[in-house]
């Protein structure tokens, strides 16, 4: 019967043991799991782990921009930068020098889009898995296998575009002047929380930039109301990065999200 426990420990460890360089292939983390939640809290745990100079907050449409050294995706599926930025004003994530805000997905917070992975920042395991990669949620095997995938897709996208960035003849970032009149009561609210967080944070040293990424399918009228509504607030560095850009210059995977050579040239134009 001794011998038992004995097996199951060293079957543990060879399971351990595999995982731990699975992720030494992957360095140290995974970009993409089997759902919206557990592709959020992936990159929620890895993302801010090491402190890095530079954070992007936002929706799943951040989520797909690649990484460049010094910085940190902390983009939510399903879901906007509400999120953390609530888990950052609150302590529960590190803040960054620069922190990059996509604003097109604000208004999601109305419809309680995110609870799950709000939740989840508030857990024992969520803690854990930052400390422990092996047990969070960028290890699972399911996060291998769909980031590997990924991986791949994004490969094939970048070889085939061109070299020209549609963002070269931007105007880049500059201050929105006029703040839309807000409908409601709930969305007076947001606005002025968004704000607060933003004003908090520029406080406390964050240089804080607002972006409108590009999207396939036009922003509703609510979405942008949100965005420009806290970028006129606040008067924060404001870009929308869907103006002036020919239709055909973004690529799209699913008719709403860039594709790996969009997004690599989003993030260079941000990051210039």
């Amino acid at each position: 019967m001794a011998r038992y426990p004995v097996i199951l420990l060293v079957a543990l460890a060879g399971c351990f043991g595999a995982q731990t360089f699975a992720l030494k292939l992957v360095g140290g983390k995974t970009r993409k799991s089997e759902s919206n939640y557990f592709s959020s809290i992936s990159r929620l745990q890895t993302g801010a782990k090491d402190h890095p100079r530079v954070l992007f907050l936002g929706s799943s449409l951040t989520g797909r921009l690649p990484e460049r050294p010094q910085t940190g995706n902390l983009g939510c599926d399903g879901a906007s930068a509400v999120i953390t930025l609530r888990a950052i004003d609150e302590g529960l994530l590190p803040s960054a020098e620069v922190i990059f805000v996509e604003t097109n997905t604000l208004s999601y917070e109305l419809e309680g889009m995110g609870r799950e992975t709000a939740a989840a920042i508030r857990s024992d395991w969520f803690k854990v898995g930052m400390n422990v990669p092996n047990l969070g949620a960028t290890a699972r095997p399911t996060a291998f296998a769909y980031s590997w995938l990924e991986s791949r897709r994004n490969r094939e996208a970048i070889a085939g575009a061109g070299e020209s960035s549609p963002f070269s003849g931007s105007s880049g970032f500059s201050t929105l002047d006029v703040a839309p009149r807000l409908h409601d009561p709930r969305e007076e609210r947001l606005v002025e929380e968004i704000c607060g967080i933003l004003s908090r944070l520029k406080y406390n040293g964050a240089d804080v930039r607002l972006v409108l990424l590009p999207a396939g399918g036009k922003e509703t009228e609510l979405d942008l109301r949100i965005a420009r509504a806290v970028a006129a607030r606040t008067r924060l560095p404001w870009w929308d990065m869907t103006a002036g850009i020919p239709a055909d210059a973004i690529g799209y995977t699913d008719g709403r999200h860039m594709d790996a050579a969009a997004a690599a040239f989003v993030v260079d134009a941000l990051l210039e």
